[in-house]
C-alpha cells in the first residue's frame, strides 16, 4: 500500500491539481477514521463495563460508592480503565478484520506468498507414517497459504463477536434480546426493528473497513498518477 505525499517535481504543473485533491481526500479519510474509531470504541467500553460489573464484588462496590470524594475518584479511574480496555479490545478486533484487506492490497506480500507457495517443496504422505508425522507433513505442505486462510477464519470469528457486541449495545429491538431480534427477522415484522440502532451497529461493524479501503484506493491512484507522469 503506497501513500507517499511528496511534492511535485518542478515542471509538472499538470499533476498539481490531482495531487492536491488526493492529498485533501487522504487526510479527510484519516480524520474520518480517527473520528469513527473514537465513536466505535464506545460499544466495547460498555461491553467491558458490563463484564467488569459481573466479576467485581457487589459489596465492595457498595462500600466504595458510599464513601464521599473517594467514590468520585474511583468512578473516574474506573471510567478511564474501562475506556482503555475497550479501546484495546476494539483495536484487536479491528486489526484482525482489516489485516486481510491490507495484505491483499500489498503487492510485495502477495508476490512473496505466491512465489513461496509455488517453489516450496512438498512432503509425500506415506501409509507407514506415524499419525503425528502425517499431521506435521500436512501442516508444512499447506504453508504459507494456510497462514492467510487461518486469518480468514479468524476474521469470520471476530466479525461474529463484533456483531454480537454491536447488537447488544445498539439493540435493534426494544427487548434487547437476541432471540427477539432473530424472531422479528424470521417472521418479517420489519416495523418492530429500531433502524437507528441497526444503522449504528452497521457503522460500528464496517465504517473503519470502508475507510481503510478508500485510503488504499487513494494510495494506488496516487501511485498510478505518479507513474503516468514519468512516462
Amino acid at each position: 500500500m503506497n501513500i507517499p505525499w511528496k511534492g511535485n517535481k518542478p515542471g509538472t504543473p499538470n499533476n498539481s491539481k490531482p495531487n492536491v485533491w488526493l492529498r485533501i481526500l487522504y487526510w479527510g479519510l484519516v480524520v474520518s477514521a480517527i473520528w469513527f474509531a473514537y465513536l466505535n470504541i464506545q460499544p466495547y467500553e460498555k461491553a467491558v463495563a458490563f463484564l467488569s460489573s459481573k466479576t467485581l464484588n457487589s459489596a465492595f462496590l457498595y462500600i466504595i460508592s458510599a464513601i464521599p470524594i473517594i467514590n468520585g475518584i474511583a468512578a473516574l479511574i474506573a471510567k478511564g480503565i474501562t475506556w482503555i480496555l475497550g479501546a484495546i479490545l476494539w483495536s484487536v478486533i479491528q486489526i484482525i478484520e482489516v489485516l486481510p484487506l491490507v495484505l491483499y492490497n500489498h503487492d510485495q506480500f502477495m508476490e512473496n506468498m505466491i512465489s513461496s507457495a509455488d517453489s516450496r517443496a512438498k512432503y509425500a504422505l506415506k501409509d507407514t507414517d506415524d499419525p503425528t508425522l502425517r499431521m506435521l507433513k500436512r501442516t508444512y505442505n499447506h504453508l504459507p497459504t494456510s497462514v492467510v486462510s487461518n486469518l480468514e477464519i479468524l476474521k469470520i470469528f471476530t466479525y461474529t463477536i463484533d456483531f454480537l457486541i454491536c447488537i447488544t449495545v445498539y439493540s435493534p429491538v426494544e427487548s434487547g434480546k437476541f432471540s427477539d431480534f432473530f424472531f422479528v427477522l424470521a417472521t418479517g415484522q420489519w416495523g418492530k426493528l429500531d433502524y437507528g440502532n441497526l444503522a449504528l451497529a452497521l457503522v460500528t461493524l464496517f465504517a473503519i473497513e470502508v475507510i481503510i479501503s478508500l485510503i488504499i484506493w487513494v494510495g494506488k491512484l496516487n501511485t498510478a498518477i505518479a507513474q503516468a507522469s514519468k512516462s
